[in-house]
Formats: C-alpha cells, sequence, structure tokens
C-alpha cells in the first residue's frame, strides 16, 4: 500500500510509465493520454502536444495545468494542451476524491461499449474486480470531448464507477491514483476480451462478489497492488520480454 504523498518528479514519472505501459499492453497505439492530480491541489499532470509517441513519453514531455485549461509549468518553446483536456479537467473538478484520469482507445473494452454489452468479471479476482460492477455508458456525445461542457457530461456519466463507456470513441477511466487506475485500464481490457471471447461459445458465468470483495475494497482505499511494482513496471524496463494478449489461467 502506498503511504507517503509522492513527490512533483514522481508523479511525472509515473504519468510518463502509464503512457508507455498503454502502448505495451496494446490499449493505445498512437493516442490516448494519463494524466494525475497534483496531491491537494486543483492542477494536474498530463503529457504535452505535439503528439509525442505513446511509447517514447518522459517526464520531461510532462506539463502541468489548471482546471480551466492554463499551462501552468512545463516545456514553452511550441507546444501546447491535447485536444481533449477537458476529460481530465471536469473529472478532477467534479470528484474532488479522484487522483488520476486515463483515455484510450483499446479495442476490446471499446468494442463491447459500441455493441450495448457489458464487460463481465470472468477471469481471475486479480483482474475481475474491476467490473465487479458495470460499467455505465457516455452516449450523449460521439465527438472528441474538446469542450467542458462535454467533459462535464462525461464525468457525470463516469459517477464512481472505475471507468465509462464513450460509446463509438473510446474509454475513460479514474481512481485515486495513477498506477491502480492504469492497472484498471488493463484489468478491463482483459475482462473484455475474454467475456467476447466466450459469450462466442456459450454463457459465460461470472465471478461471484464475495470473491472480489478483497481486491475491490483494496482498490477503493486506493492501494497500489503488488503488481504495479513488481511486474508492469518490470513490464516497462523490459518491453521486448512482453508479449501482450497472453493469458496465463
Amino acid at each position: 500500500m502506498t503511504t507517503k504523498q509522492p513527490s512533483i518528479s514522481e508523479l511525472k514519472e509515473t504519468v510518463a510509465v502509464s503512457h508507455r505501459l498503454l502502448y505495451l499492453t496494446g490499449l493505445c497505439t498512437t493516442r490516448g493520454h494519463s494524466s494525475a492530480r497534483i496531491p491537494g491541489t486543483d492542477r494536474f499532470l498530463i503529457k504535452s502536444w505535439p503528439h509525442i509517441h505513446m511509447s517514447r513519453v518522459k517526464a520531461q514531455d510532462i506539463i502541468t495545468m489548471d482546471l480551466e485549461g492554463n499551462i501552468v509549468e512545463g516545456k514553452t518553446e511550441a507546444i501546447t494542451r491535447v485536444s481533449e483536456w477537458p476529460i481530465h479537467a471536469e473529472i478532477y473538478r467534479t470528484q474532488p476524491d479522484v487522483g488520476a484520469v486515463i483515455h484510450t482507445h483499446q479495442k476490446w473494452a471499446s468494442t463491447m461499449g459500441m455493441a450495448g454489452k457489458t464487460i463481465l468479471p470472468v477471469l481471475g479476482t486479480q483482474f475481475s474486480y474491476s467490473v465487479a460492477e458495470p460499467l455505465p455508458v457516455f452516449d450523449e456525445d460521439k465527438a472528441l470531448i474538446r469542450r467542458r461542457d462535454q467533459g462535464r457530461l462525461v464525468a457525470e456519466a463516469l459517477g464512481n464507477a472505475v471507468g465509462v463507456h464513450l460509446k463509438n470513441h473510446g474509454m475513460v477511466f479514474a481512481g485515486a491514483n495513477l498506477e491502480m487506475t492504469t492497472m484498471d485500464a488493463i484489468q478491463v481490457e482483459y475482462e473484455a476480451e475474454i467475456t467476447w471471447r466466450a459469450m462466442l461459445i456459450g454463457d459465460p458465468e461470472t465471478i461471484p462478489m464475495l470473491f472480489l470483495r478483497g481486491h475491490w475494497e483494496r482498490r477503493k482505499a486506493g492501494e497500489v497492488f503488488e503488481p504495479w511494482e513488481y511486474f508492469w513496471k518490470w513490464v516497462d524496463q523490459h518491453p521486448d520480454s512482453f508479449r501482450p494478449r497472453v493469458y496465463q489461467t
């Protein structure tokens, strides 16, 4: 469990690592963004623009923004903010307990949302806690979320859920910290693919909440699970060793 508040430099490193892991795990190819709130403030850390390939985002590429969309710290030469910054800003504005936001275009979870199907908790308690409760769907707007009013509607649709489907667009995840929220995005994708495959041959049997509650409560408490330190950060340091989409059940 994480007990101390991370420094700004540590948070920037985590934001950068999150981007690289989203690429390595196949959740993003060239587009997507992670952010982390600076604890105790209404400012957040997010990658800058022009586009930096997800696999190459470094701490020095991270800028600080406020909830009004202003860049308040970071690179200043020929850079600006990502266009969908209102997703992040409005979730942070409306949910003070949220410490991290991620937007992806991940294939399997997005497909389930487009089809109006619920991602089920079917593969292992260490993965399926992330979909112990159904993820809501935002379907009021299928355009890019570039305005604050759109961002507010996404935040409302998200509520206290792990994530929300942006219908015909992608996914948004939010949580207490970016380590856990990154793991949520990865876990949800696992469950989405296995749900889809299981539905092709029968009616998937879900894992009861009784067996998921321990992981669920730890997540709600803002714990950083062991796989972040012992597996996902290792994957980031050894990208050639990782074969995405392979399951060990």
